[in-house]
C-alpha cells in the first residue's frame, strides 16, 4: 500500500517535499520523496506552480491515501508574507490534489498526529526519525505515516 505524504516548505520561495510510503505503520518503508519547486516571485502564482507540478506526481498515480501537513494555528495573531504563502500553496495543492485524484486529501498537523495514529509523540517522533534521510523532509514522513495509519484502520479525517 503506497501513500503519499507532502508539506509546503517556506523559505525564500515555497516549495513542496513529499515521501511516498509503502508498508505498514510498524514497518514503513520509504520509496521515494521528491521536491518541487517555483521560479514566480508572486505569491499567488507559487501557489498555482506548485499545484500545477503536483498533479502529474499524483494523477493516476493511484496511491491509496495522501496526506498534507499544513501549518497549524499560529500561537501569535501574525501576518507575515511566508504563512500567508505556505496558507496559499497548501489551499491550492488540497484542490488539485482532489482534483486530479478524485478522492479526499488527509489533512494533518504535528500536535493532533500523534493522536490521529494512536501512538505517544515520542513514539511517532521515533518512527519518523528512523525515515528520514538526505531528501527525505520529516513533516511530509509524518504526514505519509498518518496516512498509512488511516488505510490501515479505514478511518479519514479529509478535505
Amino acid at each position: 500500500m503506497s501513500v503519499l505524504g507532502v508539506v509546503v516548505v517556506t523559505g525564500k520561495s515555497p516549495r513542496v517535499q513529499a515521501v511516498v510510503l509503502d508498508g505498514t505503520v510498524g514497518s514503513p518503508a520509504v520509496v521515494e520523496a521528491f521536491e518541487l519547486r517555483t521560479s514566480s516571485t508572486d505569491p499567488a502564482e507559487q501557489a498555482v506552480d506548485l499545484a500545477r507540478h503536483i498533479e502529474p506526481k499524483v494523477a493516476g498515480a493511484e496511491y491509496e491515501k495522501i496526506a498534507i501537513r499544513v501549518a497549524g494555528p499560529s500561537p501569535v495573531g501574525r501576518r507575515n508574507k511566508a504563512a500567508f504563502s505556505r496558507a496559499h500553496c497548501e489551499g491550492a495543492l488540497i484542490y488539485v490534489i482532489r482534483t486530479a485524484t478524485g478522492g479526499p486529501v488527509t489533512v494533518m498537523d504535528p500536535v493532533t498526529a500523534p493522536k490521529a495514529v494512536g501512538m505517544k509523540k515520542t513514539e511517532l517522533d521515533e518512527l519518523a526519525d528512523s525515515l528520514v534521510s538526505t531528501g527525505v523532509n520529516r513533516d511530509s514522513v509524518l504526514a505519509a505515516i498518518v496516512a498509512l495509519y488511516q488505510v490501515r484502520r479505514g478511518t479519514t479525517d479529509e478535505q
